[in-house]
């Protein structure tokens, strides 16, 4: 009874392994091809991206205030 117990034991851990082995194989593949994916940004583009701030709202300046606003202070 021991020693199937053990071999049991063994056996499991055997297809564990194989089971994560399989796992990192298809996780690696996955990474490799979405890394292919991906364009590559030039160094010196990042760095002007990076360098001007984005603006979240930018200022409407081509909206004309109606003659009531003006009138008014508003």
């Amino acid at each position: 009874m021991a020693k199937n117990k053990i071999q049991k034991k063994k056996e499991r851990e055997k297809r564990v392994a194989k089971k994560k082995l399989a796992e990192k194989a298809t996780r690696a593949a996955q990474e490799k091809s979405t890394e292919e994916s991906q364009k590559k940004i030039p160094q010196r583009a990042q760095l002007m991206r990076s360098a001007v701030p984005k603006t979240e709202n930018p200022a409407n300046t081509s909206k004309k205030s109606t003659f009531t606003q003006r009138r008014t202070g508003g």
